[in-house]
């Protein structure tokens, strides 16, 4: 299985080697001109994560979108 994957790796490197690699900070959060009544949803640019174990008790990896629900309630 991995001599396989290390194929499939060496050949994505190739196909893609005279492709201008995208970074984080080349992909703009939102469209140039946005379209009225069409849903964006911006690129996550932070990729600082939770520890794994914090990871599955908050339910994301990434603190950024960390968002709790609390139904009404103050976040107190």
């Amino acid at each position: 299985m991995k001599s396989y994957l290390d194929y499939c790796e060496a050949a994505l490197k190739e196909a893609t080697a005279d492709v201008c690699p995208v970074t984080p900070a080349a992909i703009p959060p939102l469209p140039a001109e946005p379209v009225v009544t069409m849903a964006y949803v911006p690129f996550q640019t932070d990729a600082t994560a939770y520890e794994p174990e914090k990871a599955l008790r908050r339910g994301t990896a990434f603190p950024v979108i960390d968002k709790p629900f609390y139904g009404g309630k103050c976040g107190c």
